[in-house]
């Protein structure tokens, strides 16, 4: 994969590259400081995946940066990384300008996520927390409702007896359960259930 990574602070780029190679393997990478040098390698190379700091897009103009992304092939990932609502971005991924939207201090698991959902072609909004209802829903979960009830149970301090006992259903299936929704979310640690509760407006 050839990834061009357009963002001007050192370490947001190294943990960038990191983030990207745990989820696929990269052939090259460009990085890009500066609004003339993300211009420049846009208009030199092809790449796989795009990703840009909007601080840097705005130094040259967001609309004239993104409309250079529609040289490179239909298949490139584009993605920007945001630091304020800012509503009209959403606007171009529903126009496919864009396919995805996430915040900078977004959590490393909401980051992961992210990328997974965006490499595998969807189009994906991470959302800053505290936004009001209608845009609360940043990465899709897919969780079923049942799912649903489980996981609102684990995160509040349920056990597995106890939620069986209140949903009439048995332990093991509630187990069960707990370990579609790990799979949805990707939880591997047990800190990240409270991290989606939080995110979800659960707790």
């Amino acid at each position: 994969m050839r990834v061009l990574a357009g963002v001007s602070h050192e370490l947001l780029q190294y943990g960038l590259i990191q983030l990207i190679k745990d989820v696929r393997s990269v052939d090259s990478m460009v990085m890009a400081e500066t609004a003339s040098e993300l211009v420049h390698a846009l208009k030199q190379y092809r790449f796989d995946l795009i990703v840009i700091d909007d601080r840097l897009a705005k130094a040259g103009g967001i609309r004239s940066t993104l409309s250079l992304l529609e040289n490179q092939s239909p298949s490139c990932k584009r993605v920007l990384m945001y630091h304020d609502s800012f509503h009209e971005l959403e606007i171009l991924v529903q126009q496919n300008k864009l396919q995805g939207l996430f915040y900078e201090q977004a959590s490393l698991n909401e980051l992961m996520i992210f990328f997974q959902q965006v490499l595998k072609g969807d189009k994906t909004i991470l959302r800053m927390y505290g936004e009001d209802e209608t845009n609360q829903k940043s990465v899709s979960t897919d969780l079923s409702r049942r799912e649903e009830e489980i996981f609102n149970m684990k995160v509040r301090g349920y056990s597995v007896v106890d939620s069986a006992k209140l949903l009439n259903i048995s332990p093991k299936t509630v187990e069960n359960h707990r370990r579609n929704i790990r799979k949805k979310l990707n939880i591997t640690k047990n800190h990240q259930w409270f991290e989606w509760g939080k995110r979800l407006g659960v707790i």
